[in-house]
């Protein structure tokens, strides 16, 4: 069990960071106390292999990789299972946690589908008897799961049903377009956007799934990304992917240097 799912097994709020890329970041991310890392495949130009070292960066400093997948929910489609690709390729790599932003329920039951695929070639495991082919195919539960991103307006619509598929463990509300789909885009704290995320996770605690929930980009200081959270949990949040790695380094470097400069000149 890797240290994301042992921090939702005790009780606790498991804390991430996103990449765009790198795999140098991984052991600096784990030494400051985060629990898993979060790959972004959708808006980066992070390919395959890159992922793949991130990945094994990731299993040896203890971290969760959590992948997300390239997906456009706004454009792509209800019916559109091509995103089903890249997530059985994630699996296949070993990553226990794949997410994707998807636009509807019927998405997502594809992707759960994947999800209990036995494939796992790029992880180096083969079936060599029958035995073997069964075990590949009763994988324990954390070793592949599929979590929905809702951000699309379309997947907010179907969001009562998407709680309902069996096999949903996590999902994922990506609070930037989230807020902007309904009607208060960058507004993270607006109150209609507070009582959809407390409906939902309402709804999610009643049938044990976990909710996640990204920060968010307004909260630029220590002090405002502490209490964030903090407010995140207090609303029911279980796992919060804060911001990017590069993204942190700006908004705490940044007062630094002027503070600096501002002394030296």
């Amino acid at each position: 069990m890797s240290r994301l799912f042992q921090r939702l097994g005790s009780g606790e709020m498991a804390l991430g960071v996103w990449l765009k890329g790198g795999p140098g970041w991984v052991s600096t991310i784990a030494r400051a106390g985060f629990d898993f890392v979060r790959p972004d495949m959708m808006f980066s130009a992070m390919d395959w292999r890159e992922l793949d070292h991130i990945h094994r960066a990731a299993q040896a400093a203890g971290l969760t990789t959590w992948v997300r997948v390239p997906a456009n929910p706004w454009l792509g489609g209800t019916e559109q299972l091509q995103v089903t690709v890249d997530v059985a390729r994630a699996f296949s790599l070993g990553i226990e946690i794949v997410g994707a932003s998807i636009a509807s329920a019927h998405q997502v039951r594809a992707c759960l589908e994947v999800a209990r695929d036995w494939h796992r070639s790029g992880t180096g495991e083969y079936p060599n008897s029958s035995a073997t082919f069964a075990a590949m195919n009763k994988k324990d539960a954390d070793v592949a799961v599929f979590v929905p991103h809702i951000e699309a307006g379309t997947a907010i619509r179907e969001i009562d049903e998407i709680l309902a598929i069996d096999g949903i463990r996590i999902v994922m509300l990506a609070m930037t377009d989230l807020s902007k789909a309904l009607g208060h885009p960058f507004q993270y704290e607006h109150p209609e956007v507070w009582r959809a995320l407390d409906s939902i996770v309402e709804k999610a605690r009643a049938r044990g799934i976990a909710i996640a929930a990204n920060m968010g980009y307004d909260f630029t200081t220590h002090d405002r990304m502490s209490q964030r959270v903090q407010r995140m949990h207090a609303h029911g949040v279980q796992i919060c992917l804060m911001q990017g790695a590069d993204n942190m380094l700006e908004n705490f470097a940044k007062p630094l240097v002027n503070e600096i400069r501002e002394a030296v000149s």
